[in-house]
């Protein structure tokens, strides 16, 4: 019977989900076991993002018809994935290969690092456009390849956020936290959504996710920021409007990536886990709101 299938459907999806989210949580945990496992881990994962991103931007023939206007030789390495590739190469991996080359030091490194925080919270109201606009305005239909710089920019401050100027125990806690906060939202949104959902969030963008889906997600980061103010001994409020914040931009970045694949008419920036596509598929939370929980961290720090 119909319901039946859909039960099966149902089961074989959370399986699948399960599975998944998993084996790339026991990796990024794992990871934290050092400074430098932990940036060698999120560089490979910036790579296969980034290429899961170009080799679908190289397939897209309204956009190589872009390119082909353009006229350039070089066009094709800016526009696609090898010049970002080469940005998280040289300023991801920089507090590695700087002291080798006498420059930077930690101190100088991270305030390049505050630039790019800066940049891209200048630009994310541009994203946001690009989110709920509905006419083909240059930058979002014409060069579908501009959302790839900010990606690239939250991707250099991850890999190279476990050597923000702060002790690493620290970071390691303040890392698995948000990582818990990000999959407690996406977790609770999924089951919360799949239980009751009926209105939907954004149909034309996102037809899976659902209005009760968004609070449940919301219902969680209360109830989880306050118990990081128990945890982290700091006013109930801040901490729930941080955990809050960070909620919000991780529901706008997996939307923001949905509109990407729109634009770019594909379901799925890769097949790695079979109905739940590549890599920037799973990571599109973490992603869009990582630069916002970096410069948290900052503030969090030099208030205290």
């Amino acid at each position: 019977s119909i319901s039946n299938s859909f039960r099966e459907f149902i089961m074989k999806d959370l399986k699948l989900r399960s599975t998944s989210s998993i084996f790339y949580v026991l990796i990024m945990l794992s990871a934290l076991i050092h400074p430098v496992s932990f940036m060698i881990v999120m560089y490979i994962s910036a790579l296969i993002v980034l290429f899961e991103y170009g080799k679908v931007l190289r397939k897209d023939p309204e956009y190589l018809d872009f390119l082909k206007r353009w006229n350039q030789d070089y066009s094709l390495f800016v526009s696609t994935e090898f010049f970002p590739i080469f940005m998280v190469t040289v300023f991801g991996l920089l507090p590695l290969i700087g002291p080798a080359l006498n420059f930077p030091n930690i101190e100088e490194a991270n305030v390049i690092y505050y630039i790019f925080t800066i940049v891209y919270l200048i630009l994310y109201p541009v994203l946001l456009l690009f989110l709920i606009s509905k006419k083909k305005i240059y930058g979002s239909y014409t060069n579908k390849a501009w959302p790839m710089f900010l990606v690239t920019v939250s991707l250099i401050l991850l890999v190279s956020s476990p050597f923000l100027n702060i002790d690493f125990e620290k970071f390691r806690i303040y890392m698995i936290t948000y990582l818990a906060l990000i999959w407690g939202v996406d977790s609770a949104g999924y089951f919360i959504g799949l239980k009751f959902g009926k209105k939907k969030l954004y149909e034309s963008v996102s037809p899976k996710k659902t209005i009760e889906g968004v609070y449940g997600s919301i219902i969680f980061t209360l109830i989880f920021g306050f118990y990081l103010s128990q945890f982290y001994k700091i006013e109930t409020l801040i901490a729930i409007a941080s955990s809050f914040l960070i909620c919000f931009f991780a529901i706008t970045g997996d939307l923001i990536q949905s509109k990407i694949k729109r634009q770019l008419k594909v379901k799925d920036f890769g097949n790695w886990i079979k109905g739940h596509g590549g890599l920037f598929d799973r990571l599109d939370s973490i992603i869009f709101s990582f630069p916002f929980f970096y410069l948290i961290i900052i503030i969090f720090e030099n208030v205290s």
